[in-house]
């Protein structure tokens, strides 16, 4: 089923206002010195580019999913995984050890 102009401009208000939370996060990403923030925005904007595209192709993006190349989702992949996946926990230090009562100075 097409899009009508009402679903179209609805899935455009909707992009309107993901660029906006997009870009206010972006801003705050920028100030945090965070490496992930900053990539949680960059998968945002890779969100929107997705909508925006799937829009100017006729589709609803809410309904009907996104269409994605393979390229994309390697790049998605890719930042999701910088976003949620960090460095593994170091290993517990291990215990001073205990004082022989033979130290010199």
């Amino acid at each position: 089923m097409a899009l009508t102009p009402e679903d179209v401009k609805d899935l455009h208000y909707s992009i309107h206002r993901m660029n906006s939370v997009a870009a206010v996060f972006r801003m705050r990403a920028d100030n945090a010195m965070n490496d992930k923030f900053s990539t949680l925005a960059d998968l945002i904007d890779l969100y929107v580019s997705l909508c925006q595209r799937s829009v100017g192709q006729g589709r609803d993006f809410v309904k009907d999913g996104l269409a994605i190349t393979e390229e994309e989702r390697v790049e998605a992949n890719t930042l999701f995984e910088r976003v949620f996946e960090g460095s593994p926990p170091a290993a517990p230090a291990a215990p001073a050890a205990a004082p022989t009562g033979k130290e010199h100075k």
